[in-house]
């Protein structure tokens, strides 16, 4: 006869105590910056605004120790000036959080330009107005947060 131990026995599922502290798991957002910004600009389109609203919704009873705002930019254009529409774009992400209410001490904007692209080799051979459509995946705003949210 097949005898178990006390010990081995599982009942239940492991309880987590209110003096316990809870592991922190990064939160990773991405939003597509030609949606939020047109071709070439750093000011976020008004018809654009309401995801960012929908992002500052979702940390509503959330703990959140920081927010990293990565701005990308795709490879048209020297990489001096991409790299700085990138900080550019960053920044008014950062901006516009602030103004909704978070911290700006808990804020890091920073610019990467066309160095992560996420396109690839899918454009080459393009040209004009197809190479930007196709690019479009690189002009993006990364948005991660640090924090912990309480179970229900």
């Amino acid at each position: 006869p097949e005898q178990q131990l006390a010990s081995e026995k599982v009942i239940g599922e492991p309880k987590q105590y209110a003096d316990e502290p809870v592991a922190k798991a990064p939160v990773r957002v991405s939003f597509e910056a030609e949606p939020l910004f047109s071709f070439d600009k750093s000011v976020i389109r008004s018809d654009q605004r309401s995801k960012l609203d929908e992002f500052v919704a979702s940390l509503k009873g959330t703990k959140y120790d920081s927010i990293d705002v990565i701005g990308h930019a795709d490879r048209i254009g020297r990489e001096k000036y991409n790299l700085n529409l990138s900080q550019r774009r960053a920044n008014a992400v950062k901006t516009y959080l602030v103004r909704q209410g978070i911290p700006a001490g808990k804020i890091n904007a920073e610019g990467r330009g066309e160095s992560e692209p996420v396109t690839g080799d899918t454009c080459s051979g393009q040209r004009g107005k197809a190479l930007i459509a196709c690019l479009e995946p690189d002009r993006r705003v990364d948005v991660s947060v640090t924090a912990t949210k309480p179970a229900n």
